[in-house]
């Protein structure tokens, strides 16, 4: 079933070239510009778009990946954060990045005759709030993995059968993310996010958010990782470090770890939690 699952997504690969992978160095995008590498008659070229929404480790991760898989990357310099209805942090805002990025690549696309352009999308997405396959709509991008119906656990157990290194990383988002809808997305905040989420890290854990609500930093780590944070020597560190970034009020989420939590508060407003 493994094999047929597979060959059926070669066979579409195979059928949408010349193009270009959009590469965020995910275990998704990994996957599908190995298999793009595999099925098309020429290396594919990994677009990828760097920016203040991303980590220092996401950025260099990137160019890693791209040189292990043997692939050429066209790097963009993102300019969503200059957007000011980006900045404005409207429920939409992954729509108007995802359409300044593909405005922005469009025409060197154009230019070097690479007709399509695909992107890691996978059928879970599709039942989450995501305003950015609105921009993938308009611009034609090509989302083989969610119209095959391959889900997360399957991507991953593909990677990991080809031995991608990525295959069990977990999953990430932008920084932007951490901020509730309707505050402004600064350049100060994202850093400050970026440092608190590094502490973190340096604890040990793997999965964690930290969302930041102005003056207040709301902590997410898995259920099984909130008595770490709570050790007195962990404690007591995390409250300098965020301390010292102007937090002033500090709070371990009891729910733990939620992707997309802060998209709980719209879903009153107007339906927009109905999948695109």
């Amino acid at each position: 079933m493994a094999a047929t699952r597979l060959q059926a997504l070669l066979s579409v690969l195979k059928s949408r070239q010349p193009g270009a992978v959009l590469f965020s160095g995910g275990v998704d995008s990994t996957l599908l510009l190995a298999l793009a590498q595999k099925a098309w008659n020429r290396s594919p070229l990994a677009v990828s778009f760097l920016s203040p929404l991303m980590t220092a480790e996401e950025k260099a991760g990137i160019g890693e990946l791209a040189q292990l898989l043997g692939t050429p990357l066209k790097i963009f310099q993102g300019r969503e954060t200059r957007q000011p209805i980006f900045r404005r942090n409207p429920p939409d805002r992954c729509y108007h990045c995802k359409k300044s990025r593909f405005q922005q690549a469009r025409p060197f696309l154009e230019k070097k005759g690479l007709r399509f352009l695909l992107d890691g999308t996978n059928a879970d997405d599709l039942s989450d709030y995501r305003p950015g396959l609105k921009a993938n709509r308009e611009f034609g991008i090509v989302s083989p993995l969610a119209d095959l119906g391959w889900t997360k656990t399957e991507i991953r157990k593909t990677a990991r059968r080809l031995g991608l290194p990525n295959w069990d990383r977990p999953s990430a988002a932008c920084l932007a993310s951490r901020i509730p809808y309707g505050d402004p997305v600064t350049p100060a905040r994202l850093k400050r996010i970026a440092a608190g989420e590094e502490a973190l890290k340096k604890m040990g854990l793997r999965e964690y958010r930290l969302r930041s609500h102005g003056t207040l930093a709301r902590i997410e780590v898995r259920e099984e990782d909130l008595g770490r944070l709570l050790q007195e020597k962990n404690r007591r560190t995390l409250i300098g470090i965020l301390k010292n970034l102007d937090y002033r009020y500090l709070t371990l989420d009891l729910e733990g770890l939620r992707s997309g939590s802060l998209n709980e508060g719209l879903a009153k407003r107007k339906n927009l939690l109905k999948p695109l």
